[in-house]
């Protein structure tokens, strides 16, 4: 089911952030009101559906309603991830009420080395609320030497021992920072090494979407699928609601084309409108060798993330 931005501002200006292009300064500051949310919610429940629910944004902690969205979804059963920096005093106060209750937290944390004090006592505060309902996600730095400080971080907060990697990937309108060709080795080798380090402590690797194999060496792969970390090679996005109710198929691909979800009758119709428009872009792949990959299949390998296949393509039109 959909990620629903609750706002679409940020207390951080990341600047490999692919949200870019639906936040402030280039959107008007908004925030997802109860009568939009619930608009929402009464549409997603036409046609049964995995009760899975991911409330982001922007930072989401910095919706004013967001207790009052959590209280809902959780008297209507609902399976809720709030994706958060973990760094505003919101956040802590959530995770704090929360820290009982069936509420699973993704903390899209930088290196502790670039937070600043006030930073670093609301995330230390958020996480030790949160404890084992928290994991972490975040994206590699190919300039930074290691990523170990993600294992430190689960030690010394007892947090869900599974961390979720990024490669920083490009938006549509190429207007954030996003990884080089000549990165992805670097930043293959990395993962390689955080896999082995967590694997001593017990803490496991996943992927965000969007990242192709062949960044890989055949080396690489081996060892990643015997311990048990499969890269996700393509993309199969949740679709992402805007505060004012609007649809796209994700962040990176905001510009290529909105829908406000009440043009659909449930969120079924919706999404499949979307996967049938971009589904010609599908093959294009990131880079020519694709068109002879043998592992180029939706099955296997979809190239690399959609967006940054696209960017080449001059001819976007999704139509209606």
């Amino acid at each position: 089911m959909p990620n629903l931005m609750l706002t679409n501002w940020c207390n951080y200006h990341c600047p490999y952030c692919f949200g870019v292009d639906m936040m402030v300064p280039k959107k008007p500051r908004n925030a997802m009101s109860r009568e939009t949310f619930n608009g929402i919610m009464e549409w997603m429940q036409r046609k049964p559906f995995d009760r899975v629910i991911h409330l982001m944004g922007g930072e989401p902690t910095l919706n004013p309603d967001i207790e009052w969205f959590v209280n809902r979804l959780l008297e209507q059963n609902m399976h809720i991830t709030i994706f958060s920096n973990m760094a505003t005093p919101q956040a802590v106060q959530l995770a704090d009420k929360c820290s009982m209750l069936p509420v699973h937290w993704v903390a899209n944390v930088n290196n502790p080395t670039k937070w600043n004090k006030a930073q670093r006592e609301n995330i230390s505060k958020a996480l030790r609320a949160a404890g084992k309902h928290a994991s972490i996600t975040f994206n590699i730095q190919p300039e930074e030497p290691n990523e170990l400080w993600a294992l430190e971080l689960i030690e010394e907060f007892g947090l869900n021992p599974n961390i979720k990697v990024g490669f920083v990937l490009p938006t549509l309108t190429s207007s954030n920072m996003a990884l080089k060709d000549s990165e992805y080795g670097i930043v293959a080798q990395r993962v390689v090494d955080l896999v082995k380090a967590g694997e001593r402590l017990g803490v496991s690797v996943s992927y965000e979407c969007g990242v192709p194999y062949c960044v890989f060496t055949d080396e690489q792969l081996g060892f990643l699928w015997r311990h048990n970390s499969k890269p996700a090679s393509g993309c199969c996005s949740r679709l992402d609601i805007t505060p004012e109710g609007e649809v796209m198929y994700c962040l990176p691909l905001a510009t290529a084309g909105l829908r406000h979800y009440s043009e659909f009758a449930d969120y079924h119709e919706c999404r499949k409108w979307f996967e049938d428009r971009f589904k010609p872009y599908r093959m294009l792949g990131s880079k020519i060798e694709c068109a002879e990959c043998p592992l180029n299949n939706p099955m296997q390998c979809r190239g690399a993330c959609l967006a940054k296949n696209m960017i080449g393509a001059k001819n976007i039109e999704i139509g209606r």
